[in-house]
C-alpha cells in the first residue's frame, strides 16, 4: 500500500558514496534511495515515488510543493540522472547487421552512434509522431516529433518503422 509523504517530514541528503539518503521523520532512514516518476510522460512532476536500495517503496511525494530548494535540487538531480533522455534531431544513417541496427544520430547532447536490437524491438510509438528508441545498453532516446526531422532523417526513420 502506497503512502503519501509530507514534505515537512522528509529530509534528503547525499551519502558519502554519492547516493541519495532519505530520513522520514519519526519513521525510518533509507539509503541508496531512488526517485521515480509514476507518470514520466504525462505528469512528470507529480507523484514522485521514493524507493530504498532494496526496491521497497518509502512513499510518494505528490509534487515539489513544500520541498525546500536544496532538497528539491537533490530530487531533480536524481530524476535527471534516472530519466536521461537525449532528443534525436537528425538521423545520418541506420545500418542493419546481424539482427541489430547501428544508428548514426545527432541529439541535443551531441552526435553519437548507438546500437539497438532488431528495429521492431527497439522503436516504441508514444503518439503517431513521437517515438522512443532503446539501445542495447538500455539507454533511451526520444524523437519528439518525427515531422520536425529534416526530410532525409524522416525518410530514413519512416523507412524502418
Amino acid at each position: 500500500m502506497s503512502i503519501y509523504l509530507e514534505p515537512q517530514n522528509l529530509r534528503l541528503e547525499v551519502a558519502p558514496d554519492g547516493t541519495l539518503r532519505a530520513q522520514i521523520e519519526g519513521e525510518r532512514c533509507a539509503i541508496r534511495v531512488e526517485v521515480l516518476r509514476a507518470f514520466p510522460i504525462s505528469n512528470e512532476n507529480q507523484n514522485l515515488i521514493l524507493r530504498d536500495g532494496a526496491g521497497k517503496e518509502l512513499g510518494i511525494l505528490r509534487n515539489f510543493e513544500g520541498i525546500e530548494t536544496p532538497q528539491r535540487q537533490l530530487l531533480q538531480d536524481a530524476l535527471e540522472n534516472r530519466y536521461f533522455l537525449p532528443k534525436i534531431h537528425k538521423i545520418n544513417a541506420i545500418y542493419e547487421r546481424f539482427g541489430s541496427a547501428v544508428w548514426d544520430i545527432e541529439t541535443d547532447r551531441g552526435a553519437t552512434s548507438i546500437t539497438t536490437k532488431a528495429l521492431h524491438e527497439a522503436i516504441y510509438e508514444i503518439t503517431p509522431s513521437r517515438f522512443m528508441l532503446r539501445d542495447t545498453e538500455e539507454n533511451r532516446y526520444e524523437i519528439p516529433d518525427v515531422n520536425a526531422l529534416d526530410e532525409a532523417s524522416r525518410a530514413r526513420f519512416l523507412g524502418k518503422v
